[in-house]
């Protein structure tokens, strides 16, 4: 018999890691010294990647805006980097695993140590997952065997057809106000949406936007907001893909730099790399045989059993929260930072409740200078799922401010971001042998006990499930009971 191989992009195994990085930093010799700290932004991201024999190892930054009051009385801003290194070890990894992760901040901290110096202390939450390329053996034209009875599945599959990752750059000057002479950025923030993919003449068009924002300061004291939708495109070559095949695009940010242009250029120049990794699939059922055996021969085999993974199919939680959240001296409202993490999981029955918190960084004008107040709302909401790795994505966001309370009104999207692993058994090796003919027939009595099904029955006295179901007047072909009589005729 022929074998027949299909490649799947399996998942191995998932990992969570809590980071704390801390760093002290220096105020430069052109900035005023700190009265207090406003507010902190960051942007983490992982900009190295590598998976040996045992270990990964994985090299990140944080990119740090520190909004603080200087002791003439102005707002200034300090500009950081901060740097992580760390490693998982496990003995699957080997150099032919791929990644996914994605990264929340839990806590940030920042103290002023003296005058002239601060310390920063950053929490981290990442969702490792590790994927492997398998290819899986199955045997083809198991029904030109003869007199043979055979249980079988369809099994469904994604099978692997091309993978790629290559580079991609977005170089961009967003305009600001003609009359703004920008002297700091205050903050930035990216996020990516929209994502669509096209697939044509053995390439992948994958198409998305970046949305930035950005809030910064004038030499006269006024605070300014830019923001931009910006399109992003890039064209993967991708060998045997079709139009019919299903395509992943996945965008790791490697590096990002935003910096004010000439003062006459009136622009922020935004630039972000990114990996971009593509995964061709085509959907395949396949037939898989679970067990068989003969009616007039003697047949022999080996199985093997395989684990396959399917997307859960949980449905998407919506949890709305409408709070206000009391901000003192606020005059206006300049800007609202949202991310949503979850803070602890309680098993119910098939499913669990998760609690989180949506965290808040409000920016605001206190009439003098830039305020900001961080803010803790909670929520709840029960999946039908026990993971502890759930996406959120924040559907819908709307602030506005009433006297001294900033109305919030945020919708959030809770879903499991994780496989079912299903087991399959496949016949791995066939021999055949012929039987001596026997001619004598017979018809059995026999009374169904307790884990009996009818191809158990039938593989037990070589015979055809039809034959037993026909005899018997089935009408459930699945479904007997104990103590019930059946009649098989030999």
């Amino acid at each position: 018999m022929e074998k027949n191989t299909i490649a799947i992009n399996k998942k191995m195994t998932e990992k969570l890691k809590n980071i704390e990085v801390k760093g002290d930093i220096i105020v430069p010799d052109s900035k005023p010294d700190i009265v207090n700290i406003i507010g902190t932004n960051s942007n983490p991201y992982i900009y190295k990647e590598d998976c040996e024999e045992g270990k990964y190892r994985f090299d990140g930054n944080i990119d740090t805006h520190i909004v603080y009051l200087s002791d003439n009385g102005e707002t200034k801003c300090i500009q950081t980097t901060l740097d992580f290194m760390d490693f998982i070890e496990d003995t699957i990894f080997n150099s032919q695993m791929s990644t996914q992760y994605r990264i929340e901040i839990v806590k940030m901290d920042t103290k002023v140590l003296n005058e002239r110096k601060i310390t920063v202390s950053i929490s981290l939450k990442i969702h490792f997952n590790f994927f492997e390329c398998e290819n899986i053996e199955y045997m083809e034209d198991l029904n030109t065997l003869t007199g043979v009875e055979k249980l079988q599945e369809m099994v469904e599959l994604n099978a692997l057809v091309a993978t790629n990752t290559i580079k991609s750059s977005l170089k961009e000057d967003i305009s600001v106000d003609e009359t703004d002479m920008i002297l700091d950025l205050l903050k930035s923030d990216i996020s990516i949406a929209n994502f669509e993919n096209k697939i044509s003449y053995h390439k992948v068009l994958s198409k998305a936007d970046v949305n930035v924002k950005m809030l910064y300061m004038t030499e006269s004291g006024k605070i300014g907001k830019a923001e931009a939708t910006i399109p992003i495109m890039n064209f993967i070559d991708m060998e045997k893909v079709t139009e019919e095949d299903i395509c992943n695009v996945h965008y790791k940010v490697r590096n990002m730099n935003f910096k004010p242009n000439a003062k006459e250029m009136k622009s922020i120049n935004c630039q972000i790399d990114f990996e971009v990794t593509c995964e061709v699939c085509q959907k395949k059922t396949i037939e898989m045989v679970q067990d068989m055996y003969g009616i007039h021969k003697n047949v022999t085999f080996s199985q093997k059993t395989i684990e396959i993974q399917t997307q859960t199919q949980s449905t998407v939680e919506n949890v709305n929260i409408n709070q206000s959240v009391l901000v003192e001296d606020i005059r206006s409202l300049y800007d609202v930072d949202c991310r949503a993490t979850i803070t602890n999981k309680t098993p119910m029955g098939t499913g669990a409740n998760y609690e989180g918190e949506l965290g808040l960084d409000i920016y605001f004008d206190t009439g003098n200078n830039l305020g900001m107040k961080t803010a803790k709302l909670p929520f709840m909401a029960k999946l039908e799922c026990d993971t502890d790795d759930i996406q959120i994505h924040i559907a819908k966001k709307h602030f506005q401010l009433n006297n001294e309370d900033v109305v919030c009104d945020v919708e959030l999207e809770l879903k499991p971001n994780g496989t079912n692993t299903k087991t399959i058994r496949m016949i791995d090796d066939i021999q055949e042998e012929e039987c001596q003919e026997e001619n004598d027939y017979a018809m059995i009595v026999y009374f169904v006990k307790d884990g009996d099904t009818i191809w158990n029955i039938a593989r037990d006295f070589k015979v055809t499930m039809d034959s037993i179901i026909k005899t018997n007047n089935l009408q459930d072909n699945s479904k007997i009971n104990v103590g019930e009589k059946l009649y098989i005729m030999k």
